[in-house]
């Protein structure tokens, strides 16, 4: 990223400081740091004033401090003592922190700042959500990893005989050596009825046999934006209500991506789903949300929840799916990652959504 795009993120958040009667901000959730800043010490504060920034952090991270041009920076072993001498230094009166600080940390804080603090949600994962060029071009690079992954486990990693957790492993460093940093979850290889049931099933020593139904779930960065992808397979030829299961998730996924533009409130997601796997008589299998957001993390803004009437923005990109879980046959989920445009959106990760047989 470029150091134009970081301090255009750090103007943001300064013009909300002073949009919300503030003079300072607090960052202390690393990947936010990071995002603001672009430093990569995974231990510090990012404080921004209404005039600068400063990054705080200890000597192990003095040579990246010291070559910062987005911030100015202090080294330190007390990051919130170092704050709290800030606040003072710059006369700060009102000062946000994020939601996701410890109560030990904001207990320091209500203790010892000058300024008064103010509590804030979602400030920075708000700007987050909605990518910049430069972002979707590395989601659109990590989206074609998942394409070149999938066809590698099909083809050379899923076998009779090896374990759930034999096949991630395998799969995890051919992911890696197709060029991906490293995955956002431990990847899912389900097996077999029991397991495909579980919507986050764990890896077992449980082995592949003839005739199960594969559920692979992986997500994996790629110089620091994620995919989250699901898709389905069969160790040999399925049963027909396997194939109709799968037709019917394949049908929610793709009449609930038909919809997404911006401006559509996001319950309508969850509800295009439900309604198609309605009208198979699965929607009481349908057990789970419709997605989330996807970037710098595998969850984040926005939230798809049936709850929410948010609207989609141009830019963001998020991840729809659908599945259902249906006891003693098993389960189907399938999932594609989406970036809403202008007009509609575009299909990050089209390949593969049918039931493939090895």
């Amino acid at each position: 990223m470029n150091k134009t795009e970081y301090h255009t993120r750090i103007k943001k958040v300064q013009t909300f400081i002073g949009d919300h009667h503030m003079d300072g901000f607090l960052v202390t959730d690393p990947v936010n740091i990071n995002y603001l800043s672009g430093f990569t010490g995974d231990e510090g504060l990012l404080l921004i004033t209404d005039q600068t920034a400063y990054l705080i952090s200890d000597a192990r991270f003095q040579v990246e401090l010291m070559t910062q041009t987005i911030t100015d920076y202090r080294i330190t072993s007390d990051y919130f003592q170092t704050a709290c001498q800030l606040f003072e230094e710059d006369h700060l009166v009102a000062v946000g922190f994020e939601a996701s600080i410890s109560y030990h940390d904001y207990d320091y804080l209500d203790e010892n700042s000058v300024a008064d603090i103010v509590p804030t949600e979602n400030v920075i994962e708000s700007l987050r959500a909605v990518k910049s060029d430069a972002e979707i071009q590395n989601l659109k690079k990590a989206a074609a990893l998942a394409k070149q992954g999938y066809a590698r486990l099909l083809t050379e990693i899923l076998k009779p005989g090896f374990s759930e957790k034999e096949v991630a492993d395998r799969f995890d460093f051919e992911m890696r050596r197709l060029g991906a940093d490293k995955a956002s979850f431990d990847p899912i290889i389900a097996t077999g009825i029991d397991n495909t049931v579980k919507p986050h099933s764990v890896n077992s020593t449980r082995k592949i046999q003839i005739g199960d139904l594969i559920l692979v779930d992986y997500g994996y960065f790629y110089q620091g934006y994620t995919f989250d992808v699901t898709r389905v397979c069969g160790m040999g030829v399925q049963s027909p209500e396997i194939h109709r299961l799968t037709a019917a998730v394949q049908d929610a996924l793709l009449e609930t991506m038909q919809m997404v533009a911006p401006g559509l409130p996001v319950s309508a997601l969850w509800q295009k789903a439900n309604d198609v796997l309605q009208i198979y008589h699965l929607d009481q299998y349908f057990t789970h949300g419709i997605g989330h957001g996807i970037g710098r993390s595998i969850h984040e803004m926005p939230t798809l929840s049936y709850r929410s009437d948010e609207p989609l923005q141009a830019g963001q990109v998020i991840t729809i799916e659908p599945g259902v879980y249906v006891p003693g046959v098993g389960g189907i989920r399938l999932e594609n990652d989406l970036l809403v445009t202008a007009n509609g959106f575009e299909n990050l990760t089209d390949f593969d959504l049918g039931l493939t047989e090895l």
